[in-house]
């Protein structure tokens, strides 16, 4: 961002055009910074959050005796 400064602070022939442009570039980078650190993290959490833990399911000894019992 602070190489783009000077874009922002020229002064005289066609320095309308060139603050314009050095103003939407620092923008753009401030607006893009703020979304990387603190946007997407938080929606991240959230999404992160209201998605359930899948179930674990244990199989016991009596269960599998019986299945392999059942195949064999």
């Amino acid at each position: 961002m602070v190489g783009h400064f000077p874009l922002v602070l020229a002064a005289g022939p066609g320095a309308g055009a060139r603050n314009s442009i050095g103003i939407m570039l620092v923008s753009g980078m401030i607006i893009g910074t703020v979304f990387t650190l603190f946007v997407v993290p938080s929606v991240y959490v959230l999404v992160a959050r209201t998605r359930a833990a899948p179930a674990v399911v244990v199989e016991t000894g009596a269960d599998t005796a019986g299945l392999t019992a059942a195949v064999s």
